[in-house]
């Protein structure tokens, strides 16, 4: 298992955040999740995307309040990806 670093990271195996609202805007946006992954030092559940080359572009969109996605399509993503985030806190199960 790849040892995270952050919060927010962009490596060799892809873009991860534990930041759900970040990583619902990415699937919103159609960025490609390959998986999530919990972290069992700190019980946080990872979304780890592949890479993208406007993934950075796509943060600072994001945290400068500049970015413009569909708000339902946004809101389902959070559904989705809370119920992910339940389902490796009770199982252990990755995606």
């Amino acid at each position: 298992m790849a040892e995270f670093v952050s919060d927010v990271f962009d490596g060799e195996d892809g873009y991860q955040t534990c930041d759900l609202y970040l990583a619902a805007f990415f699937v919103s946006a159609g960025c490609k999740m390959s998986r999530s992954q919990r972290d069992p030092k700190t019980r946080r559940v990872y979304f780890i995307f592949e890479k993208n080359p406007i993934m950075n572009e796509l943060k600072l969109k994001y945290f400068s309040r500049e970015a413009k996605i569909d708000a339902l399509t946004f809101a389902d993503n959070i559904k989705s990806l809370k119920s992910l985030c339940h389902n490796v806190m009770t199982n252990g199960a990755t995606r």
